[in-house]
């Protein structure tokens, strides 16, 4: 058990070709005792059958025709020593049922068709199983490579898109600013002209943005022009009317000015109270009244 034991934990140490090559080397020993012990009726050229198989797949052709070679004169060193009687360790019972010329040689004849119609067939497999050994490999290599890839792809998109986002937030900032500068046009007078349709996400952002400005530079009048305003319904109104009134809250006058006749008309047909607000034709007539 100890030799067992020593014997294992040396073997791992080894590689497995001089593990195989230590397998095989103990299966041909065990192979060629039960040949010359039983002879024909013995088993031992089934075992050497296995240890041909082996040495085949593990050495290809080589080990293969080297097993063969062994094996078939470990056969015919048995049939020489049945035949001329010398076996003295042999059971006298099998030594005279086998001791002719005519039962060893069809005996051989019979283990090489054997050995033929199983070893080829095993050959074939073993490198058809290598040939798909060898593509699943390159599959998986192709496959990971492409996982390898895909994730690299994934990884550079989603950069691309946290950058997009920035360059997008960053875009937004600056057209919120662009869409109503405020200009100062005079001691404590800020000018905040709109240009486009008046909605209400940017009438939200216009008032946050005035009154910011108006807060940090400390401005006592803001003129709201909307004479870049296309068209100018209630809504747009009642958006001018919370910006004035959140500006008053803060201690800053808001005129209005830049409204148009078609303006007018809408207001007045709408019925919308503009009396709270204050209105100038121009910021120049805003001007103009300061002085």
């Amino acid at each position: 058990m100890y030799l067992s034991i020593v014997a294992v934990a040396i073997l791992r140490q080894l590689s497995l070709a001089i593990r195989v090559f230590v397998l095989l080397f103990v299966l041909s020993g065990i192979a060629t005792f039960l040949t010359i012990t039983f002879g024909i009726v013995g088993s031992g050229r089934l075992l050497w059958i296995g240890v041909i198989t082996l040495a085949l797949i593990y050495f290809d052709l080589h080990g293969g025709f080297i097993g063969f070679a062994l094996s078939l004169l470990v056969t015919i060193g048995t049939a020489v020593i049945y035949v001329t009687g010398s076996a003295p360790f042999v059971a006298p019972e099998l030594l005279v049922v086998q001791d002719t010329i005519e039962d060893w040689a069809g005996s051989i004849t019979l283990y090489v068709a054997i050995l033929v119609l199983t070893l080829v067939p095993t050959y074939y497999l073993i490198k058809r199983l290598q040939v798909l050994a060898h593509q699943a490999t390159a599959e998986a290599a192709r496959a990971h490579l492409h996982a390898r890839q895909a994730e690299e792809q994934a990884q550079a998109l989603a950069q691309q898109t946290t950058q997009l986002q920035q360059t997008e937030q960053m875009l937004r900032n600056l057209v919120q600013s662009l869409e109503t500068p405020t200009v100062e046009i005079g001691d404590h007078v800020l000018l905040a002209p709109i240009v486009g349709q008046l909605d209400q996400q940017r009438a939200d952002t216009l008032l946050k943005r005035l009154l910011a400005v108006v807060s940090d530079r400390r401005v006592r009048q803001v003129v709201i022009d909307v004479a870049g305003v296309p068209t100018f319904d209630e809504m747009a109104a009642h958006c001018l009317l919370q910006t004035v009134q959140a500006l008053r809250l803060i201690g800053c006058e808001a005129v209005i000015t830049g409204i148009s006749p078609a303006m007018a008309q809408t207001i007045t047909t709408l019925g919308i109270d503009m009396k709270t607000i204050t209105t100038a034709r121009s910021p120049q007539d805003v001007l103009l009244r300061q002085l």
